[in-house]
């Protein structure tokens, strides 16, 4: 099975974890201390287009990266181990 088959078996699991990661980004501020939404808008973006199986290969990379990122410090989404180099427990 390849990697977006397994997201998109995955799905509803993923859509939930990256609409709760696209709120970390909601209060990111600037350089110049202005509230900015492009992170936020970004990951949210991305996690309606997988909602509404509209993504794009590029889209599935991203949300290989954002996967892993979700899972940093704990592991909330295992599916495989997309990065060989980190075990899943």
């Amino acid at each position: 099975m390849n990697i977006i088959e397994k997201i998109n078996n995955n799905r509803s699991l993923i859509v939930s974890e990256l609409y709760e990661w696209s709120e970390t980004f909601d209060n990111e501020v600037d350089d110049e201390g202005e509230k900015t939404l492009e992170r936020y808008n970004f990951v949210f973006d991305l996690a309606e287009r997988l909602e509404n199986n509209v993504c794009t290969e590029k889209d599935y990379q991203d949300i290989v990266f954002h996967i892993d990122q979700i899972n940093y410090n704990e592991v909330r989404i295992k599916m495989f181990n997309f990065f060989p180099e980190r075990k899943d427990d």
